[in-house]
């Protein structure tokens, strides 16, 4: 059975991140008219250098299947928003670039974002309590993605 505490902080987080990512969805992606993923995928490209990666980078970065991030890419390419350009490293690979129209969609969606961010941390937490959040969301990932080695995990 599990601590009422530990209940506690993952129901607390798991309700937390359920209702940012619907308001987010919301009031930020949705009128982009693309579904998150694929601003996600805007989101990762525009943070990278050149605004390119590599499929199988930005799979593991959204945390997705490569046929997912593969079906992402065709319908982002379909529309405009990215494109794809040969590996300059390797000959038999490809990059996702993101386009003009790619870059002029997140100009829309970043403000929306930013709006509701400060909404939502900003106006509800001191600086000093975001750095804490910061950190601590940070170990939980942190734990979250490492290999359980202590023969109690699944």
């Amino acid at each position: 059975m599990l601590a009422s505490e530990t209940l506690q902080a993952s129901g607390a987080l798991l309700s937390a991140q359920t209702a940012l990512s619907r308001l987010i969805e919301s009031e930020a992606v949705e009128p982009t008219g693309h579904d998150p993923t694929t601003v996600d995928l805007l989101v990762r490209l525009d943070q990278a250098p050149d605004n390119r990666l590599r499929a199988v980078e930005l799979s593991r970065q959204i945390m997705v299947s490569p046929g997912h991030i593969s079906r992402t890419v065709d319908r982002a390419e379909a529309s405009g928003l990215v494109e794809r350009c040969p590996d300059p490293d390797d000959r038999r690979a490809s990059q996702v670039v993101l386009t003009k129209l790619g870059t002029e969609t997140l100009k829309e969606f970043g403000p929306r974002l930013e709006a509701i961010i400060d909404r939502v941390i900003g106006r509800t937490l001191s600086e000093s309590e975001v750095e804490t959040l910061v950190e601590l969301l940070g170990r939980i990932h942190e734990a979250a993605c490492r290999p359980c080695d202590d023969g109690d995990g699944p």
